[in-house]
């Protein structure tokens, strides 16, 4: 290769590093100081219900990912036992039960203390966050799963 192109090459690569380390650093200085959720809330009631069931939350997500890690340790198991998978399938989805009717029964609390205007604004912006991307959504299934045409 000519010596010239050996230092276009290096000047195209020492651009794209610089690149990247600079998004590496934006994204650092941004992000930086950036307070937990519960706390970027701009509806006071809100921020204090979510501060107050925090510690409830954090108990039984623990409880199901605890849960979760003895499921994948017994299937990770040279033998298989399954049983004992079964046992730990069922107490799993228990777990995650209680966490989820515990999240509901949350929110309805929630609701109790908002207004009309109030619940209108913090649900909705839940189901924006809680909508699964694009690629997801049952509209588009046929463009990413096309129907074999063998079936």
């Amino acid at each position: 290769m000519k010596n010239r192109t050996i230092k276009i090459l290096l000047f195209v690569s020492l651009a794209f590093n610089i690149a990247f380390l600079g998004g590496g650093i934006f994204r650092l200085y941004m992000f930086k100081n950036h307070p937990p959720f519960h706390e970027r809330v701009r509806n006071e009631k809100v921020r204090e219900f979510m501060q107050q069931k925090k510690e409830t939350g954090r108990k039984l997500r623990q409880d199901f990912h605890k849960a979760k890690d003895e499921f994948m340790k017994a299937l990770s198991k040279p033998e298989i036992n399954e049983a004992e998978l079964q046992t730990l399938i069922d107490s799993l989805i228990k777990k995650q039960m209680i966490m989820e009717k515990e999240l509901g029964r949350s929110m309805i609390d929630l609701r109790r203390e908002l207004t009309n205007d109030e619940a209108k604004a913090v649900f909705g912006k839940f189901r924006q966050w809680m909508k699964p991307p694009e690629h997801f959504r049952k509209d588009n299934e046929h463009k990413r799963f096309p129907q074999r045409k063998d079936r």
